[in-house]
């Protein structure tokens, strides 16, 4: 059985948020942001299962939602991008163009 998602089936309910400071404990998760495609379109070519490991945390994905873009003037699918706080430190890290700073304590 092959499932396809259409953009369609994002969910309007579940919006992504752009945090641009993140201040966590070791062990916590948070979304920091929303990975998104062309205006209205899902991110094409996109490893659900990839993670990427920074100097304090984890970053990974989660579910499909959407997420405001002054590209495309409004709502626009994306997935979460969920970091999870690993050690200590303090880091400015880069998540589709967006710089945010993190803060594990």
């Amino acid at each position: 059985l092959i499932l396809v998602a259409s953009p369609r089936l994002a969910d309007p309910s579940n919006r992504s948020p752009l945090e641009r400071n993140v201040e966590s404990s070791v062990g916590q998760a948070m979304i920091v942001n929303g990975a998104r495609g062309d205006c209205g379109a899902r991110p094409a070519n996109l490893d659900l299962n990839r993670t990427r490991d920074t100097k304090t945390g984890t970053l990974s994905l989660g579910k499909w939602g959407v997420k405001r873009s002054r590209t495309c003037g409004g709502w626009t699918p994306a997935i979460e991008v969920i970091f999870t706080a690993k050690r200590n430190g303090r880091e400015t890290i880069e998540v589709n163009g967006d710089k945010i700073n993190v803060h594990v304590k």
